[in-house]
């Protein structure tokens, strides 16, 4: 600890020293010290340590006691070093020599005997808090990185990870048998049977603290933790099979590793563990918070429309009709550009669906004016599909992986939508109540910054992003997503209530239009029909009385009690005889 108290000193002393352009490296008194231990666990952590790295240093990081220890099945020692927040290198020499170093957060290199590497802190008045690991595995351990082609170090056994717009991918450079197995041709590279299995763990989202940076990472780098708390990953690009792809959510941290295994001479290893916010918490926090004003103000207020419109059902079929129908139309759209199987251009595809939101649009527009009563089964069906998607959403985040999911989406889509144009009207439940919940939905969705709506972004992306269906995309819903979804529910339990207590003598129907007078194919009145058990009016219209008043009366003797609305009917009209 007083060792560790020091090097923070120094650290924050780099501040003050060395006001000029060129600064000399500050150089620890003491190397950090990674001795191998005489009770050595094989094949994981057998030393951890957190320091700080002072600004604009150069550290050394000495292995001892790999050269004395008494194990014969000990191979070879992987030194790892993660930084937070900042990029460090790590060189096996005292002087960056290129072909010599790594440079990054999440590093590694391997040494076969005792020696010194360093760490290399170049940001000048920046202090970087690191986690330093020693891994040892066995003589039969295949060697993480040992046929890299793509990081300068000949051996490198980390992991690269790339943010697109709409993934992370995750390259594994390819590993090689260990040493005593190379002579033989068949363990060349590109030859020897490795298997590769990818784990990743999130954290909490907007959880951008040092401990649970390196707790995250701590729980990857052994396999027994690995396999236990990580998930495994089980897709892959069949052109690239070391390559792993992730959903990328900004501002909710994941933890990537990848196991090698050796199956003939049943060895294993693991990389050193990679990590990404899919954001820049410390430069641009807007970002990884989803702080868009504008447009969460907007989603707001979408959801107090959509709150009145279940409450009243204000909004006419002329609205509600060419936006389902729109929306109907770009699913088709949708279905039909990925049957052709090729990807387009984003703005091609922007293009496409926007034309085709226009077609529908108008195509609803007529059907409202012209025929109410299709307009309402397509809505239905609309709504259904909306309902099965977001479900099978939540189950698994690759719905699209599922052979001939979307035929299956259709059908239940349909059938949802049949017995939603069955029931409603038994139920009492009007299309504004449903129109109104999926806009709350997506409103509240959004003003929250949650990801309850990745269904439907799936729709679109495997459109405009290649090899698509490889992509994982992990269905767990965080804290944010749980207080969405809860104030969903509760708006729309409120608003239901309110509609239920809702008793204006007359309210404009939900699938009438300004200019059809055809009442045969649209109730010309109707109450708020969301009904409690104790809502006198609504069962008044439901039983197409003359709104007569109820009568009920509690007694304790023999006199008759009167509590349903046909016992208070038949009791007026009696009264009235």
């Amino acid at each position: 600890m007083s060792r560790l108290k020091s090097w923070t000193i120094l650290g924050f002393l780099g501040f003050f020293v060395h006001g000029g352009a060129e600064k000399p490296l500050n150089m620890l008194r003491d190397p950090i010290e990674l001795k191998v231990p005489d009770n050595l666990k094989m094949n994981d952590i057998n030393d951890y340590s957190e320091v700080v790295l002072p600004a604009y240093s150069r550290t050394t990081i000495r292995l001892t006691n790999f050269s004395l220890a008494d194990h014969p099945s000990m191979g070879y020692a992987l030194v790892q070093l993660n930084a937070f927040e900042f990029n460090l290198t790590l060189s096996y020499n005292t002087t960056i020599v290129d072909g010599g170093h790594l440079t990054g957060q999440n590093l590694g290199l391997l040494m076969y005997e005792d020696g010194d590497l360093y760490a290399f802190n170049l940001n000048p008045q920046q202090p970087v808090w690191v986690s330093i690991v020693l891994m040892i595995y066995n003589t039969s351990a295949p060697v993480p990185g040992g046929c890299n082609l793509e990081f300068p170090v000949e051996t490198s056994p980390i992991l690269n990870v790339t943010l697109t717009p709409a993934s992370i991918i995750v390259d594994t450079p390819p590993a090689s048998v260990a040493l005593q197995f190379r002579n033989n041709s068949s363990n060349a590279c590109g030859k020897a049977r490795l298997k590769y299995e990818s784990y990743y763990i999130q954290m909490a989202s907007h959880d951008f603290s040092q401990r649970s940076y390196f707790t995250a990472l701590r729980s990857l780098m052994a396999y027994a933790t690995a396999i236990t708390t990580g998930h495994q990953n089980t897709l892959s690009s069949p052109l690239h099979v070391n390559r792993h792809e992730y959903g990328r959510q900004p501002g909710r941290g994941m933890v990537f590793v990848t196991v090698v295994t050796d199956s003939v001479h049943r060895g294993f290893s693991l990389y050193v563990p990679g990590h990404t916010y899919s954001c820049r918490p410390f430069d641009d926090q807007s970002d990884c918070y989803g702080l868009n004003i504008p447009w969460r103000m907007v989603a707001l207020l979408m959801t107090l429309l959509a709150a009145l419109e279940v409450v009243m059902g204000w909004l006419p079929v002329t609205v509600k009709c060419p936006a389902m129908i729109g929306y109907l139309m770009v699913l088709l759209s949708i279905e039909g550009l990925q049957h052709l199987g090729t990807v387009v251009s984003t703005s091609a595809v922007t293009a496409t669906l926007i034309t085709a939101a226009l077609v529908g649009a108008a195509i609803g527009l007529l059907l409202a004016a012209f025929a109410p009563q299709v307009a309402k089964v397509l809505c239905a069906f609309a709504s259904g599909y909306l309902i099965v998607i977001t479900q099978l959403g939540f189950i698994s985040g690759n719905l699209f992986t599922i052979p001939l999911v979307s035929v299956y989406m259709w059908i239940v889509a349909l059938v949802i939508g049949l017995i939603l144009s069955l029931t409603l009207p038994i139920l009492l439940v009007t299309r504004s109540v449903i129109f109104g919940a999926i806009c709350i939905f997506y409103g509240v969705n959004m003003v929250f910054g949650a990801r309850l709506d990745y269904p439907l972004k799936h729709s679109f992306l495997r459109l405009s992003v290649s090899n698509y269906s490889s992509v994982y995309v992990d269905p767990m819903l965080d804290e944010i997503d749980g207080a969405a979804l809860a104030a969903f529910i509760i708006i729309l339990i409120v608003c239901l209530f309110l509609r239920s207590r809702y008793q204006p003598e007359v309210v404009q129907s939900d699938f009438k239009t300004a200019w059809s007078s055809r009442h045969s194919f649209n109730d010309a009145l109707h109450t708020s029909t969301v009904i409690s058990a104790d809502d006198v009016f609504a069962y008044q219209q439901f039983g197409n009385t003359s709104h007569p008043p109820v009568i009920t009366r509690w007694t304790s003797g023999d006199d008759d009690v009167f509590e349903s609305p046909r016992s208070n009917y038949r009791f007026f009209q009696r009264l009235r005889r």
